[in-house]
């Protein structure tokens, strides 16, 4: 059962007109959406750890799939837009829809990280890493 609701992604300004839908329809397409994320989402950090309903693990699980439905919606919009593009000659600069998606899944698997360790700051063996590598320059 997703734990976040289509309102949330509406919230963060994704309207139906980025995806060539209604409003009448759009919902039903976020829901979509965030049913297919978390079970990606329950996949990655496990069942029991997905049911978790206590704080702060419950509001990880709410933020990664927040940020799992963003960055896919965003990837959604990315290939609209290229798919809408009729050959010029001229590239189309979508680094900002890349950089925001990279961010958003950035995000993610920190709070994976957080909630598969099952640790919490408040814990006494609290320890946490975290690395990022690429051979992309700033990506």
């Amino acid at each position: 059962m997703p734990k976040i609701e289509a309102q949330t992604i509406i919230d963060l300004n994704f309207v139906p007109e980025m995806f060539g839908k209604t409003s009448a329809t759009f919902n039903a397409y976020i829901d979509s959406v965030i049913a297919e994320r978390s079970k990606i989402l329950e996949g990655r950090v496990g069942v029991s750890s997905y049911a978790l309903t206590t704080s702060p693990a419950k509001e990880y699980i709410a933020r990664a799939e927040l940020c799992l439905t963003a960055a896919e919606m965003i990837q959604r919009r990315m290939n609209r837009i290229l798919g809408n593009v009729v050959g010029t000659g001229n590239a189309l600069d979508i680094t900002m829809e890349r950089k925001q998606r990279q961010d958003y899944l950035d995000e993610a698997d920190a709070l994976v990280l957080k909630i598969v360790s099952g640790i919490t700051a408040d814990s006494d063996d609290f320890a946490f890493g975290y690395v990022k590598a690429s051979h992309f320059g700033d990506d």
